[in-house]
């Protein structure tokens, strides 16, 4: 068994309580009061140890004290290793990695897994991936496999579409195959030995989806639990047992409240798109689940950006000897996706965007809006004009935003129109455009609109309309995407970075519209600011 790691690192402020009253902070980082009474606060508006209201999902859920648990062993490391006559030379792995955009850090790096050939993985795996036609590792798994393989906790970045999902799903089927046979609920508790962690439920959905093709072949139980479905039947399958778990961080603490599963049998847990869950909102939600998780587990960090807040959480729960992957550039969207960004007023977005899909007439697209009143509003009127269209958001039932998704997928439905709920996660392989009707909140949020197209070394399509009257604060960062890209940028949105003084008359770009050349992009509906009505999940 590996050594005892804190399941939290204290932070340098933290205090004792002060003896003359005040406040100080706990070792989670949240300030406690230490004055008695509690005399003039709203039933359930104190908070825990991680800062989630008592009257939270996730409020009642105290730290576990692992000094008094009694954990069974278990094996970091299961994999043997490529076979002596199959690793590359130093020179070799350094073009590759240089060919492919492959940064590593750390030490002991393990050589990259090039060719399914000699691998050492198991022959459920190498059957599965001539089945499904992959004819050799993307990069990122090329990588990443051998890293989750040594046992060591690891960060990624990589953009979407790059084949992450099965980065991390692989080495998580292994590790529960190299681990002890346990009977069910030995110890006292039961629960899953590999964890998967995702913001929405959607990408829970997906990577379930992934999981289950490779876990059949080796006899792994898979389970996943999400909001917006009814728990009972989530609970069953929890309290019946598994032995990989796909969660959204809300259902999960309230199973773990309900005590419907533990997770001190968890010794391997992933975080996917760390980024969106931080700015979701997450993270006293993501530090009260690491408590309930063994310290010494193996942990796995992967996102698509590497900003400072997903930094601070690396640093807080992932171990010293980390490794850390980072594949081409994040602030990059996908090269294989052709970017056209269009300029003009808002006023011209409905014109516009039917001569769009009149042109894309039979091909499946994605329309992204700001708001989901906008979302139900261009719907119905896409409908009303003949086309086959559904729109997905947070205010929808879970199963109509599955049968949406599903019915898009199958090619029922030929425009999915949606909120950044489904601009993460969502892998339609044969999706050809992606049209940014109102521009998102930032750049990151349009990286990864874009990167729903042009997946699995397919090319795609994104068209974006700007308005330069509420979308010109982000121009400098676009042209400064678009030129990382090597896309064209249009001449209107370089005088905008100059020129940002569109308030109240209409812009004079506002009859350029049917300009290829005039790209650009945001989002905004209507009139209704994303701060009043926006909620992706």
């Amino acid at each position: 068994m590996s050594g005892y790691r804190p399941s939290y690192v204290p932070n340098s402020h933290n205090r004792q309580p002060l003896s003359g009253g005040g406040y100080s902070r706990n070792s989670y980082g949240s300030r406690k009061s230490s004055y008695g009474g509690g005399r003039g606060r709203k039933p359930g508006s104190q908070k825990n140890a991680f800062g989630i209201r008592k009257d939270q999902i996730g409020g009642k859920l105290r730290p576990v004290d692992w000094s008094r648990e009694s954990l069974m062993p278990f094996a970091k490391s299961v994999w043997m290793g490529l076979p002596a006559g199959s690793v590359p030379s130093p020179e070799k792995i350094q073009q590759w990695r240089t060919e492919n955009e492959v940064l590593v850090e750390g030490s002991d790096m393990p050589a990259p897994i090039i060719s399914f050939h000699n691998a050492n993985l198991p022959d459920g795996f190498i059957r599965k991936f001539q089945e499904l036609g992959f004819q050799a590792p993307t990069p990122i798994q090329a990588q990443g496999w051998p890293m989750a393989l040594t046992g060591r906790d690891v960060v990624g970045i990589a953009e979407t579409g790059s084949g992450k999902t099965l980065a991390f799903i692989l080495p998580g089927i292994i590790h529960i195959q190299g681990q002890q046979i346990t009977q069910f609920g030995q110890m006292g508790y039961h629960g899953p030995k590999a964890l998967v962690v995702a913001p929405t439920r959607e990408l829970a959905i997906q990577i379930e989806t992934e999981t289950r093709k490779f876990a059949y072949c080796m006899g792994v139980s898979v389970s996943v639990v999400y909001g917006g479905a009814p728990r009972r039947q989530q609970e069953k399958r929890l309290r019946s047992g598994m032995q990989f778990l796909i969660a959204t961080p809300g259902r999960l603490l309230d199973f773990l409240e309900r005590g419907a599963f533990s997770l001190k049998t968890c010794s391997y847990c992933v975080f996917d798109e760390a980024d969106r869950m931080l700015d979701m909102g997450f993270e006293p939600q993501i530090r009260a689940l690491m408590s309930q998780i063994r310290p010494d587990r193996q942990m796995l960090m992967w996102s698509a950006t590497w900003p400072k807040e997903v930094r601070s959480l690396a640093r807080d729960f992932l171990a010293a000897d980390r490794l850390f992957l980072k594949i081409g550039d994040e602030n990059k969207a996908a090269t294989t996706v052709t970017q056209i960004v269009e300029v003009f007023d808002r006023a011209l977005k409905q014109r516009r965007i039917m001569d769009v899909l009149r042109e894309y007439h039979g091909k499946k697209v994605i329309v992204f809006v700001g708001t989901k009143r906008m979302g139900d509003t261009l719907a119905m009127m896409l409908t009303k004009q003949g086309f086959i269209a559904a729109a997905i958001h947070g205010d929808k039932e879970q199963w109509q935003r599955e049968q949406s998704l599903q019915d898009f997928k199958y090619g029922k439905i030929a425009i999915l129109v949606a909120t950044d709920v489904a601009s993460r996660g969502i892998d339609v392989k044969d999706l050809q455009l992606v049209l940014n009707y109102d521009f998102p909140q930032n750049c990151e949020d349009y990286i990864h609109r874009v990167g729903r197209t042009g997946r699995a070394g397919n090319t795609g399509t994104a068209i974006t309309f700007f308005d330069p009257r509420n979308d010109a604060k982000h121009s400098r960062k676009l042209v400064a995407l678009l030129e990382k890209n090597n896309q064209e940028v249009p001449s209107q949105l370089r005088m905008l970075t100059n020129n940002r003084s569109y308030g109240g008359s209409r812009s004079r770009f506002g009859s350029r519209f049917d300009n290829r050349n005039n790209r650009g992009g945001r989002h905004h509906s209507g009139g209704h600011t994303r701060a009043s009505s926006y909620r992706p999940y």
